[in-house]
């Protein structure tokens, strides 16, 4: 999830809400990856539990990409 996508551009032009639900929702995602043990920030040795791995922008975005699938 990115929370610059084209929907919430689009939402921006809106008045902003989208863009602000957009960025809470992937706050709470990345959360709960952490929370869970499913995700580690980027230059962080993955785990066998680690799915994700989450990395900060050069705008102070955070960014998620998903590393493997965990069966």
């Amino acid at each position: 999830m990115d929370a610059n996508s084209d929907e919430s551009q689009k939402g921006a032009s809106e008045g902003g809400q989208s863009d602000d639900s957009e960025r809470r929702a992937t706050e709470k995602f990345i959360s709960d990856l952490l929370a869970r043990g499913e995700a580690v920030f980027e230059g962080e040795e993955p785990t066998p539990q680690t799915t994700h791995v989450i990395k900060r922008e050069d705008d102070g975005r955070l960014t998620v990409r998903r590393l493997r699938f965990f069966h």
